[in-house]
Formats: C-alpha cells, sequence, structure tokens
C-alpha cells in the first residue's frame, strides 16, 4: 500500500485514521526499508492509538535508528500510557546508547520517566533523574528536561516549569532538586 502519508499524517493529528487503514500501515511498517517512510508510518499508528500494534512499535525500541526508538518511545510512553512496561528500556536509554549521539531519546526517557513517577515509586528511577539534574552535568539541555522531569514527577503542573524565567531558574531548580532528594530519602 503506497498511501499518501502526507495526507495521512494530517489526519492522524485529528484523529481522523480508522482502525482498517492503520492495520494496512502496520503490514506496510513491518516490511518497509524507507526509514523516512517507516517514522511517517510510525507516527500514524501511534497518533492512531493503535495499541494493537504495540509489539510492532516496542521492536523500534530495540534497532539502531535512534529517530525510529524515539518516536516508539514517545508512542509507548507518552501517548498510549505504557511506561511501566517499558521501565527497562527508559532505564536503558536513560543512560544513552551510543547509536543515540544526539541523546534525543534520552531527553523522551527522561520525560517519560518524570511522567512515570507523578503516580509510582521507584527509587532508582528517581535517583538517576536527581543525577541528571545536577548543575554540574555537562549537558545544559539534559539537565532541564531532567529538572522538568523531577518536577513533574512532584505534581508540579507543566505551566510552573514554563514559568520559571532565566532569572529564577536557577532558585526553581534547587526547590526542585531539594524537594526530589527530600521524596527519595523518604521513599
Amino acid at each position: 500500500m503506497r498511501t499518501d502519508l502526507d495526507e495521512l499524517v494530517n489526519r492522524a493529528k485529528e484523529g481522523r485514521v480508522d482502525k482498517r487503514e492503520v492495520a494496512e500501515l502496520a503490514r506496510e511498517l513491518a516490511s518497509t526499508e524507507d526509514e523516512s517512510r517507516a517514522y511517517r508510518l510510525l507516527y500514524v499508528i501511534g497518533r492512531s492509538s493503535a495499541t494493537e500494534h504495540e509489539e510492532l512499535v516496542s521492536g523500534f525500541l530495540r534497532g539502531d535508528d535512534a529517530e525510529l526508538a524515539k518516536l516508539a518511545l514517545q508512542i509507548l510512553c507518552t501517548h498510549w500510557g505504557l511506561t511501566e512496561s517499558y521501565l527497562d528500556s527508559v532505564r536503558t536509554f536513560l543512560d544513552g546508547v551510543p547509536w543515540d549521539p544526539s541523546g534525543d531519546t534520552r531527553l523522551i526517557a527522561t520525560s517519560a520517566a518524570g511522567e512515570h513517577l507523578r503516580d509510582h515509586t521507584d527509587t532508582g528511577l528517581l535517583a538517576r533523574l536527581i543525577e541528571l539534574a545536577q548543575p554540574d552535568d555537562d549537558d545544559p539541555v539534559q539537565r532541564r528536561v531532567a529538572l522538568e522531569a523531577l518536577a513533574r514527577a512532584l505534581g508540579d503542573p507543566e505551566a510552573e516549569t514554563l514559568r520559571a524565567g532565566d532569572d529564577n531558574r536557577e532558585d526553581w531548580a534547587t526547590r526542585v532538586l531539594t524537594r526530589a532528594e527530600d521524596r527519595l530519602a523518604t521513599e
């Protein structure tokens, strides 16, 4: 099936891709070797909430294509709410993988870990986020995402993290880290 993927992507954003189409896309995704096409097929399947294709989607976590792994992790954890089933992958990506030099998959794993910790206890995961959020971390983007993930884990509204402007960001970061360390000490 060679479909107009641009049109399907737009319809997926609006939730207008039917199950029959998704099944056809899943079959195509399983056999395509075109990475650009695979990315868009995976995106449509993810946006279509087609959890019946979880096994297909999760297969991209074990590949060596950072873009497909990042999208698969985002679909499984963020869109489909299946983080509990993929904690091993989240932990692996938090530590970084050699085939993800830009660290984008690590950023998705960081966000997923924070969301997971809103409703779950996992001292190892919490400790890892605290490590990534330390001021001496080499990567300022990773640090910011880790701080935002910790804030979400602590129950802060997303808007609160956005309000912490540059002038107040370090004060906010210190408060978040202190609260996260307090939580870790009591769990």
